[in-house]
């Protein structure tokens, strides 16, 4: 699964590992310990040839850095984004082909009084 694939290409890169283990999917736990990783599959694009599908995917996934300041949301931000983009190799068993940023965006959720990167990546793998 690429999701996992993901989270321990993260959890286990160097750089991100001496700012954070924690690493969540879609939700962040209640009364969650900052700084902290949530990632989210956005699309799950599969690639066709003309007998079915072929085996490979290029999914989007959604990767947020959440801290409670502006610099250590950013700090974080790129440690992942030098973890991930242009990655290949094989992660979890999931064989991948590319991994490369498409955008990224900073955020302030005023209620909770934390700060976030959002970080948007392609990722071209086999299934």
């Amino acid at each position: 699964m690429i999701e996992s694939a993901l989270r321990s290409i993260l959890i286990n890169d160097a750089t991100v590992k001496a700012i954070t283990t924690r690493a969540y999917p879609v939700t962040i736990p209640q009364s969650p310990v900052y700084p902290l990783i949530l990632y989210t599959k956005i699309t799950g694009m599969r690639d066709h040839h003309l007998r079915g599908p072929s085996g490979h995917a290029h999914p989007r996934l959604q990767v947020e850095s959440w801290s409670k300041t502006y610099s250590e949301a950013k700090y974080l931000a790129v440690a992942i984004r030098e973890a991930l983009d242009g990655y290949s190799g094989t992660a979890s068993g999931v064989v991948i082909g590319s991994i490369l940023i498409d955008s990224e965006r900073d955020a302030y959720e005023s209620e909770i009084k934390i700060y976030r990167t959002i970080m948007d990546f392609f990722i071209w793998h086999e299934e």
